[in-house]
């Protein structure tokens, strides 16, 4: 999960020429399909959706890593892409070079 959180932090950081250094626009295939995976197994343990526990992601990273509002409205929309299916694709992709 670490590795999830500290993807969001990078993530929302690089939006606006801050401090994470270059990112890019959109989670690498191996964040996305990391942070998609947690996820659903929070969202089954708590009985929740996946946009709330996509919400409390961002929180918690936006917590640690103390963002600005910016930084917070990035990892939002990024990781309710996440949660809403437009990372399945890549998501996909990566899984099928992990299992050649």
């Amino acid at each position: 999960m670490q590795f999830c959180i500290k993807a969001i932090q990078d993530f929302a950081y690089s939006g606006f020429g801050g401090r994470g250094g270059k990112h890019g626009d959109i989670f690498w295939d191996n964040e996305s399909f990391a942070i998609k995976q947690y996820m659903k197994m929070f969202a089954d343990l708590a009985s929740a959706t996946l946009k709330q526990v996509a919400n409390w992601f961002v929180w918690l990273a936006s917590t640690l890593g103390k963002f600005n509002a910016n930084e917070l409205k990035r990892a939002h929309n990024e990781v309710h892409d996440i949660a809403d299916g437009r990372y399945d694709g890549r998501i996909q992709k990566y899984q099928q070079g992990l299992s050649r």
